[in-house]
């Protein structure tokens, strides 16, 4: 086999484990209503492809071993996902609707049309 064939191989399983990471991700995203969603991708994307790298290393390098590198990955995807948007949601709470950018000043509350007396 080239090592141009190796790499492919190589690159083909990290997208597999990338996109079993990326489905309990959305659901998550969905769950959560997208709050810290976006800041946990990074996490569950990871998270999936270092467990599911684990079970070649381990020793399990047949088919089952694929099989179970997918769940694992699947599985480790999920907890990466929850502990991102926990971490995000920690790091950035949401804040009520009224007090989101209110402005005290009388200026605020004029228009740009509105001609100053």
């Amino acid at each position: 086999m080239t090592s141009e064939a190796r790499v492919a191989f190589v690159l083909f399983f990290f997208a597999v484990w990338c996109f079993m990471g990326l489905i309990p991700w959305a659901v998550a995203a969905v769950v959560a209503r997208g709050r810290g969603a976006l800041t946990a991708l990074p996490m569950a994307l990871a998270g999936a492809c270092a467990a599911g790298v684990a079970v070649p290393l381990i020793g399990a390098d047949d088919f089952a071993g694929f099989l179970l590198s997918l769940a694992t990955a699947f599985f480790a995807g999920a907890v990466a996902s929850a502990a991102g948007i926990a971490v995000a949601q920690r790091l950035w709470p949401m804040r009520p609707a009224n007090e989101q950018g209110r402005r005290r000043d009388s200026e605020s509350e004029r228009s740009h049309l509105t001609p100053r007396t």
